[in-house]
């Protein structure tokens, strides 16, 4: 079960995550072929993880996993 911090954390990671952060996890491509996907993720997150093949979408789980881990580091 996700709990009311849990879901800040996830929240605050997505937030804060740049074009680089998502184009190292793999989850849009580099470059000039991932503009339309950074645009299509700035624009509307949300619908754009919903539209994410499925193996994108866990290599965004995994990079939103690290990005609150590293929040959390920081926070103690």
């Amino acid at each position: 079960m996700i709990t009311g911090t849990d879901l800040l954390q996830i929240s605050l990671a997505r937030v804060n995550m740049d074009r680089t952060d998502l184009e190292a996890a793999g989850v849009i491509d580099r470059g000039e072929a991932g503009d339309k996907a950074w645009l299509n993720f700035g624009r509307d997150m949300d619908t754009f993880i919903l539209k994410l093949p499925e193996w994108r979408r866990a290599a965004l789980a995994e990079a939103i996993h690290r990005q609150a881990g590293q929040a959390v580091e920081l926070s103690h």
